[in-house]
């Protein structure tokens, strides 16, 4: 074999090398991200605040929380972060999250006007999370003709309302209530 020759297989087994090694690397980094996301989407994580103990509470007393027949609970994420795309959900969640960081060690949490926050809901609240969860909604309330009608518009695509601005208690039982706790 020539030193030429030497010198392609070598190159060769180097980047094939470069390869599997970013790969490796790309790996652990996605899984990574995977258990991190994982393990800051439930209510556990996103309780640990004093400032979100109203918040809690109410949760676990609605059906969304886990006061159901069935037990089914949903994950702070499910509600307040969108699924259209992973990209949208990564990104809100980094905003959302350094946000909440910033606002939870620098702001005055003492001025924060939670009733005021709650007539905003639906910049808190996604549909995307809704319908990720309740996806077969019209055929479920076809039976239901007053569930049905009331619901008509959102499934004709003739209104820009969203879930939460008629379903104002969604998630969070009574709130009102905790909050002024």
């Amino acid at each position: 074999m020539s030193c030429n020759t030497e010198k392609k297989i070598k190159s060769l087994w180097f980047i094939i090398g470069i390869f599997v090694l970013g790969g490796i690397i790309g790996l652990l980094f996605s899984f990574g991200v995977a258990v991190g996301v994982e393990k800051t989407s439930g209510d556990k994580f996103c309780t640990m605040c004093h400032t979100m103990q109203p918040m809690a509470n109410s949760y676990y007393r609605d059906a969304h929380g886990g006061n159901n027949i069935n037990g089914v609970r949903a994950k702070c994420v499910d509600c307040h972060l969108p699924h259209d795309s992973l990209a949208n959900y990564l990104f809100e969640k980094a905003k959302t999250g350094l946000h909440d960081v910033r606002v939870q060690n620098f702001g005055d949490l003492e001025s924060i006007d939670w009733e005021d926050k709650r007539k905003h809901a639906k910049r808190f609240v996604f549909d995307s999370g809704c319908m990720n969860c309740h996806a077969n909604l019209q055929n479920a309330t076809s039976s239901n003709t007053k569930a049905f009608i009331a619901h008509k518009e959102y499934f004709e695509k003739r209104t820009d309302k969203k879930c939460v601005e008629c379903h104002k208690n969604v998630g969070h039982h009574i709130l009102g209530d905790y909050i002024k706790k």
